[in-house]
């Protein structure tokens, strides 16, 4: 990017319509940057933050390139600006999490969006994004925003968004939403604050309604009974959103919640973690010190949007076994597959998510589709079923289950996002029928075959760690890798999701429905994947490794043997494929 552009950018935030702190602090930024200096508070003001697949996220503070009223504002400018031109009457639903500044951007956000006529139906405290998405599809509203960095550390903070079905945008409602978002080319925000009458006449506060209209789904929902014996499960929120929800849906249908104490209520500061991420070992210690204390069957502990969660299961030895997104989501779709699967049943996951779940479904004949990483496509899958699009026949298929890897699952069809609330609900109608999680585990390893996963990121540093990363994806495709040997095992094909090709040859049925995406995606023999992707938020490869155990366990012990087996070659496998292919921050 041109300098007279950089300059050009910090000089707006100069202008008259920003406070005089902040037109003091870019002026010095821009002395800076003609100096020279390119650090971190300067580089806030050189680039624009991006309007991504997920909406916005990134870290607090003035500039065009942080979290802050204007970009937030921004984007909500010209997300009003799409609904007023496909809807008549528009209105939003808005919710937000515990973290900085979100009380104050869900108020930001209500105000642009009344002072442009959008009716708005504000939720008055923390709410879970699963919560969002189904009350923008109870609500008949025509969007929804959440307030949300997920499991950022306490500096970050987010703003994503919602079609009126309750699904991220995807495709050309993205596009379009995007190019709204773009033609705003100033920073002189329509700000309409609490007080004034346009912000009384157009936003509405949500209470406890939506919540019990939410738990009332659960009644109709065919795996859903009481449970038929004490179940005793420890949970914290990670002192995000769920504490308000969680602990009165699983008590509904029979379990005993534990809080953790010290996590139950809501902080953004997130101070007894050092990330509030549920697929960090140490963001659970307390939850697993709860769950001794009490004896707990499990734990549960979701992130701070409670759109995810991780669980630990009490052991033979007493303490707890920690259970991973594969293998959480693994025993959920088996237990649906086994016991709830009809004909037209369907099963979404993204490409990383272990092929044993392809397997279970496909053992009771569910038709299972792939997609791309992030939930907003399996949400766009269900989409399509609902409205007879992609080959679906919405008066024999139907929705049983998706999921991702990254602790994020679905089972019920009345949300569009992963959901952890119903997600534990349904982890305690398993242990309740099948009993100790970790044996229903082997049992669906002695059935199904041994698969085991890794996930290994490479960060690269620097202001130019994102060209960096998208450079060292396209020398990976410009290389034949096909015929690598890694360990015992070999690359036999080589997928390119950006290109749409098989072994350097176009094939549309492969990739149907799918939009192209920069990811490379190598088959080994003998059932295994490496998938190498770039983070959607950091400047990170990522690479996912799964393979499946050569040999068919037949007993409990050929099983622990297996598997110890099956760890040391997936270790091998990532470790040759990133050392042969030079990958290095």
């Amino acid at each position: 990017m041109s300098n007279p552009t950089i300059q050009a950018r910090i000089l707006d935030w100069c202008a008259p319509s920003f406070p005089l702190e902040i037109r003091d602090e870019a002026a010095k930024i821009y002395q800076r940057f003609l100096s020279g200096d390119r650090s971190e508070d300067v580089f806030a003001f050189m680039e624009e933050i991006k309007f991504g697949t997920g909406g916005l996220r990134g870290v607090l503070g003035h500039g065009p390139n942080r979290m802050n009223a204007w970009t937030v504002g921004k984007s909500t400018l010209g997300f009003a600006h799409y609904l007023n031109k496909n809807f008549n009457s528009p209105s939003v639903v808005i919710a937000h999490d515990s973290r900085r500044m979100s009380v104050e951007f869900a108020r930001i956000t209500a105000g642009v969006f009344a002072g442009q006529g959008v009716k708005v139906h504000l939720f008055d405290g923390v709410t879970p994004t699963p919560i969002l998405s189904y009350a923008t599809r109870r609500l008949k509203a025509s969007g929804g925003v959440v307030i949300t960095a997920s499991h950022n550390p306490p500096e970050y903070n987010g703003y994503k968004v919602y079609l009126s079905d309750g699904s991220q945008f995807t495709g050309d409602d993205q596009v379009a939403l995007e190019k709204e978002i773009e033609s705003i080319k100033d920073w002189n925000i329509p700000f309409v604050e609490p007080d004034e009458p346009m912000y009384q006449k157009n936003v509405m506060v949500v209470g406890d309604q939506i919540k019990k209209a939410y738990y009332d789904e659960f009644d109709g929902v065919s795996w859903v009974k009481k449970l038929s014996k004490p179940l005793t499960i420890a949970y914290s929120p990670l002192h995000g959103t769920g504490g308000p929800y969680m602990p009165g849906l699983l008590e509904k249908y029979g379990a005993k919640v534990i809080p953790v104490a010290e996590q139950i209520e809501p902080d953004g500061e997130f101070p007894t973690v050092a990330f509030p991420n549920p697929e960090e070992a140490e963001a659970l210690d307390l939850c697993r010190q709860t769950a001794l204390k009490h004896n707990a069957d499990l734990f549960v502990a979701t992130d701070p949007d409670a759109d995810r969660m991780g669980a630990g299961i009490r052991n033979a030895d007493g303490d707890y076994t920690l259970i991973n997104g594969n293998q959480t989501g693994s025993i959920l779709c088996a237990f649906l597959c086994e016991n709830y699967a009809k004909p037209g049943a369907q099963v979404f996951k993204t490409i990383v998510t272990t092929e044993l779940q392809k397997r279970i479904a496909e053992a009771h004949g569910v038709a299972v589709r792939d997609v791309l990483t992030g939930f907003k496509y399996i949400a766009e899958q269900m989409r399509w079923l609902e409205n007879d699009q992609a080959g679906f026949d919405s008066s024999k298929d139907y929705y049983l289950f998706g999921g991702e890897e990254s602790y994020g699952y679905l089972p019920v069809e009345f949300v569009r996002d992963k959901d952890s609330l119903a997600s534990t609900l349904l982890l305690c109608m398993v242990a309740d029928q099948k009993g100790n999680l970790l044996d229903y585990l082997d049992e669906v390893y002695l059935k199904y075959g041994l698969y085991l996963e890794d996930l290994k990121s490479v960060t690269m540093k620097g202001l130019d760690g994102l060209e960096r990363m998208n450079r060292t994806i396209d020398g990976l495709r410009a290389t034949d890798m096909k015929g690598m040997k890694l360990g015992e095992r070999t690359i036999v094909s080589v997928l390119d999701y950006k290109l749409q090709t098989v072994d350097g040859k176009a094939d549309a049925n492969r990739f149907a429905n799918l939009p192209k995406s920069n990811v490379l995606q190598f088959i080994l023999d003998a059932e295994g994947v490496l998938t190498i992707r770039p983070s959607g938020t950091e400047p990170k490869v990522k690479l996912y490794a799964s393979l499946k155990h050569r040999l068919q366990p037949q007993s409990i012990e050929e099983l622990r043997s297996l598997r110890k087996e099956l760890e040391n070659e997936l270790s091998t496998v990532s470790g040759l494929f990133l050392a042969k292919t030079g990958l290095t921050g």
